[in-house]
């Protein structure tokens, strides 16, 4: 009778093979790669945020009301080379700033302007009267911050996309 090995020993044994064989143990490890581009796990954003009492104010000879949000993210360098994105949210309609609308039977904007340390929301009358009309308190502010990368990075015109389509992009929960 001729010896033969049975199938779970041959496996057994292959597998000791290829385990014996495909292990070096020369202690050397392997080359770094290559490092990526800077990537979005730095985009910051906001709660939603209870509208606060606004002020009369003028931008560019423009009066209207000025709401003032802190925002310690919106830095210098954010300023010089990230984005800001600025969203209203009124029922369970999102819209990105700014905003056109027509309130207290004339056109009125809502724009947002970063500052450092602040995100301004200003709304204004298209027909120039006063008082601008307040932004009503069932209405929530967000903002996004996305901060500068490479070069190409700072290319993408992020207003260009919906508010849906931005939270899937850098996985912000709506």
């Amino acid at each position: 009778m001729k010896p033969t090995l049975k199938p779970t020993r041959l496996l057994v044994v292959m597998i000791f093979a290829a385990l014996a064989i495909s292990c070096s143990d020369d202690g050397k490890d392997g080359e770094d790669g290559l490092n990526g581009e800077p990537g979005t796990a730095n985009v910051i954003y906001s709660e939603w945020l209870a509208v606060p009492t606004g002020a009369p104010a003028t931008i560019d000879g423009t009066s209207g009301l000025l709401y003032n949000f802190a925002a310690p993210e919106i830095t210098t360098g954010i300023l010089e080379t990230g984005a800001v994105l600025a969203y209203l949210r009124f029922s369970t309609e999102t819209v990105p700033l700014p905003h056109t609308s027509r309130a207290g039977g004339t056109e009125n904007t809502i724009a947002a302007y970063p500052a450092l340390g602040n995100l301004k929301v200003f709304r204004f009358r298209h027909d120039g009267g006063t008082p601008a009309v307040p932004i009503s308190s069932l209405v929530t502010i967000r903002y996004i911050i996305i901060p500068g990368g490479t070069p190409a990075a700072r290319q993408v015109n992020y207003r260009n996309k919906s508010y849906e389509e931005i939270c899937a992009l850098f996985g912000i929960p709506e």
